[in-house]
């Protein structure tokens, strides 16, 4: 099994957990177990975790970082799975026994409300901004409350909080569509703005292999499949996932993992929509995608036969 790769693949590899450690080149970047580090243990950006009920979530660091490892950061924001809770918090683990510490954690969800809640009332422009980070961070403190059975942690009340949460639940289809359309219009810019790198990833240009912000893209180099997030895994694993695609897209009915896994390389498919729609760890790869690159995967097929 293969330990050192490329930075972008460092946080995939992480996500999934699909091997014990991973580091790049320099050592900079790695993770041990389930904690993801930069610089050196001294520097946990995240970790995976499990409660009693064999549920996982992730803890991610609060902490201010350098630049370089603010990029560390965001690439191992980005690599989270959608489906797994993320609970933002400035202790990982304590220092006497490894494990996270609730308490202090939970203490500065609270702190960082109530800050925010005071920004909210001396601001002129940015007061609604403001009130949804807060209410953001309740709803944050409430899971983490749950998902840990901390029954001695209040989570603090606010009247500014509960219309703002009442209002949003009244308009709740209407922000949906919002964000939607934020994030289409959002990824329309992005696209023209890296038409020429997108160009160049389709090309198979080898110093092009990470394009962050647009769907996932694909492409086939020599037996593997390469994504524009970094990951990749073999052209044999792809053509089965094919197969199964195209199954699902023939009955109609979602797939869900559920304990029967289809791996491609270290990664694992978590969901595939009726449409043919998959879903991978961070990956949500388009059919229109898939289909796409469907003619050099029989290609390599037939050249292989």
């Amino acid at each position: 099994m293969r330990h050192v790769y490329a930075n972008h693949e460092i946080p995939h590899l992480w996500a999934h957990q699909s091997q014990d450690e991973a580091r790049n080149s320099t050592g900079s970047f790695y993770f041990d177990g389930p904690i993801i580090y930069s610089y050196g243990s001294h520097f946990p950006i995240a970790r995976h975790v499990t409660n009693q009920l064999g549920e996982r979530a992730v803890l991610f660091t609060t902490a201010h970082h350098s630049v370089t490892t603010s990029g560390h950061c965001s690439e191992v924001a980005r690599a989270i799975p959608p489906n797994i809770p993320v609970f933002r918090v400035p202790h990982l683990q304590s220092s006497w026994d490894g494990l996270p510490n609730h308490r202090d954690n939970a203490e500065s969800y609270v702190r960082r409300i109530s800050e925010l809640l005071g920004k909210a009332k001396r601001a002129r422009v940015n007061r609604d901004w403001h009130q949804r980070d807060a209410l953001g961070l309740r709803e944050q403190l409430r899971r983490y409350v749950a998902f840990f059975d901390l029954s001695d942690v209040a989570v603090p009340e606010s009247n500014e909080l509960d219309a703002l949460q009442s209002w949003i639940a009244a308009h709740q289809e209407e922000e949906r569509q919002g964000r939607e359309e934020t994030a289409r219009l959002a990824e329309e810019e992005r696209r023209k703005e890296h038409a020429d790198r997108i160009q160049q990833f389709r090309a198979g240009d080898p110093n092009v292999s990470y394009i962050a912000g647009v769907s996932p893209m694909l492409r086939v180099e020599g037996d593997e499949v390469q994504t524009s997030l970094g990951a990749r895994f073999p052209v044999s694993h792809a053509r089965r996932g094919l197969a199964f695609i195209r199954k699902v897209r023939e009955s109609g009915q979602e797939y869900v993992r559920d304990g029967h896994t289809i791996h491609l390389g270290n990664y694992a498919i978590d969901r595939i929509e009726a449409d043919g729609t998959v879903h991978a760890g961070c990956h949500v790869v388009r059919w229109e995608e898939i289909k796409r690159i469907t003619p050099q995967l029989v290609c390599s097929m037939q050249s292989q036969a």
